[in-house]
């Protein structure tokens, strides 16, 4: 048996709802298909490989879709961890096995039996090495192997008097707890609602996971005035930072954000100003910017001027919390605190690419 594996840090928060465009035709169809369960499934297991939690991501950030969208940092992580897990000579069992039938047809093995023979060396590999990758298998035809799932496996428990083993699992389409996993008359039953009819263990080559940014781990955490905090963009997934003199959207990044404004908790329509060793975040001509003092001159305003204010609006209304999703609206020119995979960059109309939220504090060296 392996340690007790906590879902909150180990998993990710969101469900397994991404959907992969192979191609756009020229007529406009898309040919796409569903899931990144593959990509989950190795990462959850590159991080307690490394010894590291996931990053926070929640799905509530990503409304309505709720899974990080294409261009986001973690998605397209998810991306290439995906196609990893196909290349490999186990993903082909996923074809195979979608042939076969349940059970035994003359010498040819069925999908139960097969099971039942990689069960003892999946828990031999739980107890020796840790978690494993496997692969779960409903489909009955192999035109429909895209329905087969992968899954962490994070150890068992076995009953004594009968020798059932029941499997718990960190399954990508359920966030947030374990998955328990029992074999039935009728297939492997989870109690998340699935049947399975077998799995196999899925061949895994550990990756050092790249250091992403995460949400707020703390996210019912109520943002205050002067309390210095980082911001991390929802639609990216990458860090405000300000690079040779200019803010702009970073993967890495340490700068942080002090917020200033006349009361401690800030709410939605609180009026703030943002600065950053000394520099105030503001808006010149249609792009972000940072001001000092000395800015324009010896007549230039001083730091606090109303040029720099910023009006936080908290998705939802109420107070901003750490978990909340805010936009910054620059109220001197109307202009929404925006970006791309390209860049930092205004918007004056609310979008996807306009939302912000508090980000976790780096991870110690």
């Amino acid at each position: 048996m392996t340690d007790r594996i906590d879902p909150a840090h180990a998993a990710y928060a969101f469900a397994n709802r991404f959907v992969n465009v192979l191609v756009t035709l020229p007529n406009g169809t898309r040919l796409q298909t569903a899931g990144r369960c593959g990509g989950m499934s190795y990462s959850v297991l590159d991080h307690l490989t490394a010894g590291r939690d996931v990053p926070a991501w929640p799905a509530e950030l990503f409304a309505p879709d709720r899974v990080p969208p294409d261009g986001h940092l973690l998605a397209e992580h998810l991306r290439r961890r995906q196609l990893d897990s196909f290349r490999s000579r186990s993903a082909l069992r996923f074809i195979t096995w979608s042939a076969l039938p349940d059970g035994d047809v003359g010498p040819v093995a069925g999908v139960r039996t097969r099971t039942r023979r990689e069960l003892p060396g999946i828990l031999r590999a739980l107890v020796q090495g840790g978690p494993v990758v496997l692969g779960m298998v409903v489909a009955r035809h192999p035109l429909r192997s895209g329905d087969n799932h992968q899954v962490v496996a994070t150890g068992f428990t076995r009953d004594d008097a009968t020798g059932q083993v029941v499997l718990t699992l960190l399954d990508p389409n359920t966030p947030g707890r374990e998955v328990a996993l029992v074999e039935t008359p009728d297939g492997w039953r989870a109690d998340n609602g699935r049947l399975w009819r077998g799995f196999f263990r899925h061949a895994y080559a550990p990756r050092t996971p790249p250091a992403l940014p995460s949400a707020s781990r703390r996210p019912s955490a109520r943002v205050r005035a002067d309390e210095p905090l980082a911001l991390a963009h929802v639609a990216t997934g990458r860090l405000l930072v300000v690079a040779d003199g200019a803010p702009a959207l970073r993967a890495t990044g340490t700068t942080t954000w002090v917020p200033t404004a006349d009361t401690s908790l800030l709410a939605d329509g609180a009026t703030i100003h943002l600065f950053s060793d000394g520099r105030a975040l503001t808006v010149g001509g249609a792009a972000p910017a940072v001001r000092t003092a000395d800015d324009g001159g010896p007549d230039a305003p001083a730091q606090d001027s109303a040029t720099d204010a910023w009006r936080v609006v908290v998705d939802g209304g109420g107070p901003w919390r750490q978990g909340s999703r805010v936009r910054l609206l620059h109220t001197p020119t109307g202009a929404l605190l925006a970006g791309t995979p390209e860049g930092l960059t205004t918007s004056w109309t609310p979008a996807p690419r306009t939302w912000w939220t508090v980000a976790a504090a780096p991870a110690a060296p």
